[in-house]
């Protein structure tokens, strides 16, 4: 019995000085960028309490981290992070690392390359992973990804004992809002980078900031006089369509316009018409709902060229998820092919609206 006993004590010993010792980077040593305005808002991406015009389902989920990330420079050769999000709940058309975990990308040359991602425990709200290890010590430059679909409460980073850390902030050419629906907010990537609104930035090093409210995009007065208080917007992108009824297309795009254009007169405003959802193929009510959605969303454009407006640019959804009928997860909602095949028409479009 001693034996065994010496054996087991043995074995501890020998399994934690194989523990190398790391240093812990507390969040508060890093700058959060992809949000609108720069007060400290924790991870949320917009002050909540602040904006009392908005619903409360809009403001909830703004308390999500969508879009938000951290840059900073290390010579570790492993990288990990421990976190914490509101809960651990997960919805039926996500994954878990899009929704509650963090993915981190590498600058390289040619641009970021995906280095790895964190996997959230799916029982509980803490979590702890390795991103990525076994790496040469040399000196490289990180952007991380925070969940998409949580509040997240807190985190962490861990690196070797030894290794440097300096915080970065990234320089962007233009700031762009995109506001709408669950697909700008990232339903379905896979991972938080590859939502179309990150994609974007990191494809024409443009702040895009991420407005996206699953389900929510309504195109509230409240909603614009929010983005109203953004500052140096070179581009504000619509993507609402997909959760406003045909009749609040009508009712509510020209008014919503009308407000942004009281803070951003000049600012170029491109409208995206409702992608051609894959669950109305043979759902004639889902298709007969989108069909009028983009109908009355382009009369309403005409509508405010007519009245005078300026600088406002229309995108049809002919093609954005492709015509193979694979683009979605859910018939809705893209994967990432989806989202690649609309960031190919998207994207072309803002550059060519931004020289302008």
């Amino acid at each position: 019995m001693r034996t065994k006993y010496l054996l087991i004590i043995v074995g501890l010993l020998s399994s934690l000085s194989g523990i190398k010792a790391q240093q812990v980077i507390p969040s508060s040593k890093l700058t959060i960028q992809g949000r609108a305005f720069t007060e400290n808002l924790g991870f949320h991406r917009i002050d909540t309490t602040k904006y009392e015009n908005l619903p409360p389902a809009v403001k909830k989920l703004f308390t999500h981290s969508a879009g938000l990330f951290v840059t900073f420079r290390t010579n570790s050769a492993k990288l990990s992070i421990d976190w914490e999000t509101a809960d651990a709940a997960l919805a039926n058309n996500s994954t878990p690392i899009m929704s509650r975990g963090f993915d981190a990308y590498v600058k390289e040359s040619d641009g970021w390359r995906f280095a790895g991602v964190a996997r959230p425990n799916l029982k509980n709200v803490a979590s702890r992973f390795t991103i990525v290890e076994n790496m040469e010590k040399t000196e490289k430059e990180f952007l991380l990804y925070f969940p998409l679909y949580k509040e997240l409460r807190s985190f962490q980073l861990h690196i070797d004992e030894h290794a440097t850390f300096f915080p970065t902030v990234q320089q962007f050419d233009k700031k762009i809002i995109v506001y709408g629906s669950s697909i700008v907010h990232g339903a379905s990537a896979s991972r938080p980078g590859l939502a179309y609104p990150a994609k974007i930035s990191r494809g024409i090093n443009a702040d895009v900031i991420n407005m996206g409210v699953s389900g929510n995009a309504k195109m509230e007065l409240g909603v614009a006089q929010m983005i109203n208080d953004i500052q140096d917007v070179d581009l504000i992108v619509l993507d609402c369509v997909p959760n406003c009824s045909p009749q609040q297309v009508t009712e509510r795009t020209f008014a919503f316009v009308q407000e942004l254009r009281k803070a951003h007169p000049h600012t170029p405003i491109l409208l995206i018409e409702s992608i051609i959802r894959q669950i109305g193929n043979y759902n004639l009510e889902w298709k007969k709902k989108r069909h009028e959605q983009n109908i009355n969303f382009k009369a309403e454009y005409e509508r405010l060229l007519a009245a005078g407006y300026k600088n406002l640019f229309y995108l049809p959804a002919d093609h954005l998820i492709g015509d193979d009928y694979e683009g979605t997860v859910d018939g809705t909602h893209p994967t990432d092919v989806g989202f690649e095949r609309m960031v190919k028409i998207i994207q072309p479009e803002i550059e060519q609206i931004l020289k302008r």
